[in-house]
């Protein structure tokens, strides 16, 4: 998988999404802080497309964010972890290769997070860790999570 082919299917397969309102954005609801904050965070975001801001301000708290704030966000994501920007970054790629690598005991909650996505966008997921596996840093640094990742995410489209 080069860098150009899966640009182009992340266009092709990722298109921009409104914000979820309110408590639709978040994973959790009232009950959980973590998520408050990461709502609060994301005030200032109303646009469909997240900016690079943005994107730092959830690349930690991904597991925050419900099915439709995936739903949102992975347009602009995905598009900026391929980017120059984020390979001189490297956080943003590295928790998202760790978000869809979850532990046995997390698997439930992801498939959650994940269930806005259609098949074509999971397979693109699947693609861009494969991405991360040939890429010459991601490939040797997260190797075992892409893996997982990848094992994973198959199970999700199955």
């Amino acid at each position: 998988m080069n860098t150009e082919h899966l640009k182009s299917e992340i266009e092709s397969v990722f298109s921009y999404v409104k914000k979820p309102r309110g408590l639709d954005l978040s994973f959790h609801k009232d009950e959980c802080h973590q998520c408050g904050y990461l709502r609060e965070d994301l005030d200032q975001y109303q646009e469909m497309e997240l900016p690079p801001e943005g994107i730092r301000e959830i690349h930690q708290e991904m597991s925050c964010l419900s099915p439709q704030g995936w739903r949102w966000a992975l347009p602009s994501y995905l598009r900026y972890c391929v980017t120059e920007e984020a390979v001189r970054s490297q956080n943003e790629a590295e928790f998202l290769i760790y978000n869809l690598a979850p532990g046995e005991e997390y698997q439930a909650d992801t498939r959650k997070r994940l269930s806005a996505l259609n098949e074509q966008q999971i397979a693109c997921l699947e693609h861009f860790l494969e991405w991360c596996q040939v890429h010459s840093y991601w490939g040797q640094y997260c190797s075992k999570e892409i893996s997982e990742g990848i094992a994973f995410l198959s199970t999700v489209r199955a």
